[in-house]
């Protein structure tokens, strides 16, 4: 015995054309596009951050204090090695824009970094950890203009020079050496496959990260002031350093940025640029391969300060004196109050000094 389809099982087994019973739809955005639209977010925020930083009263510096103990050459040094390989490096991409028509990759990986900047002071977000000397020119910080920062009193300077280079110079520079050593590694073993290129800038990002830090603070331009004490190199004394910081920030997320750029395609394209071939747009690309990437290495550095803070929250060992160019009245060192935890509602007290 037969029976006749009804119209709902006939329809049931036809395939519809892309929105099915919604009706026809368009294409799916390439993924370029999509990680673009929350690099456009993470623009925006940066920019009200920043916007309201600089139009408050908060937009001065923090001074030094009394303290001595600097060595302002090292202060000099680092800013002006900044200033000039920024300028070096900017009048550099200018020109390969000039000769080849578009940016250099590691031109789109400076600017996606740019887009993070924000995220720096994140780094004490629930508990003063780390403080740059604030001998260095600064206008203070845009922490408490970040949504939700916990006010614990006090603020960890941002040394504006230093800070530009980090991203105009250090790590354009560290990405191409990082490409270089990786094309060294490839001739001279052939047969390697990816998993070991992995494995080599694991442990570069590491040791660079851990021997990079260890000289900055010899130096005394920044320090740790609280670090878990049974996982951290000289603990308790002024060049504490906490090695979860090595494996986070080196491997974690320098490594991943530099994965990021070696693995490219013949074509100079990034992992983050899948689907740019698909757009029928050819003016704006580059803003849309830049936000793609700051998309990206945004959610990675908000992963890693998320992990950090917990972290931070067990960290048992400080110095044994903090000078007032590090102390900067933050809440636990010194004098100073201690630290309310970030679910209180309590107002932090005032600095005794």
């Amino acid at each position: 015995m037969t029976t006749k389809d009804s119209p709902d099982t006939v329809e049931d087994r036809t395939e519809l054309p892309f929105g099915g019973r919604l009706g026809r739809v368009g294409p799916d955005s390439p993924a370029v596009v999509w990680l673009a639209r929350l690099g456009a977010v993470f623009l925006v925020l940066e920019l009200y951050i920043f916007g309201r930083w600089v139009t408050s009263d908060s937009f001065q510096r923090v001074m030094p204090g009394t303290d001595d103990g600097t060595n302002m050459v090292w202060i000099y040094f680092w800013d002006g090695l900044s200033i000039v390989g920024s300028i070096v490096f900017v009048t550099w991409i200018v020109r390969k824009r000039i000769r080849d028509g578009e940016l250099p990759p590691v031109a789109i990986v400076a600017m996606a970094w740019m887009l993070t900047a924000w995220q720096d002071p994140l780094v004490n977000a629930l508990r003063p950890v780390y403080s740059y000397n604030s001998h260095f020119p600064n206008f203070g910080t845009w922490a408490e203009f970040i949504p939700g920062w916990v006010d614990n009193g006090g603020v960890n300077p941002q040394p504006i020079f230093w800070w530009v280079g980090i991203y105009l110079f250090f790590v354009p520079l560290n990405m191409m050496g990082v490409d270089a050593y990786l094309k060294w590694v490839r001739r001279h073993v052939p047969r390697i496959n990816r998993a070991g290129l992995i494995a080599f800038v694991m442990v570069l990002m590491f040791a660079q990260d851990v021997i990079g830090e260890l000289i900055t603070l010899l130096q005394g331009v920044d320090r740790y002031v609280w670090v878990g004490g049974s996982i951290s190199l000289f603990p308790g004394t002024d060049y504490q350093f906490p090695l979860y910081e090595g494996l986070v920030w080196g491997c974690g997320m320098v490594g991943l940025s530099a994965l990021i750029y070696c693995f490219r395609d013949s074509r100079g394209r990034m992992i983050t640029d899948r689907g740019l071939d698909r757009l029928k747009i050819r003016r704006g690309r580059t803003f849309l391969r830049v936000l793609s990437l700051g998309a990206v290495f945004n959610i990675a550095m908000l992963v890693f300060f998320l992990g950090y803070n917990v972290v931070n929250q067990h960290a048992d060992t400080t110095q044994p004196t903090v000078p007032s160019y590090i102390e900067n009245d933050m809440c636990g060192l010194g004098d100073n109050p201690k630290c309310v935890p970030f679910w209180s509602t309590t107002t932090p007290a005032e600095p005794s000094r």
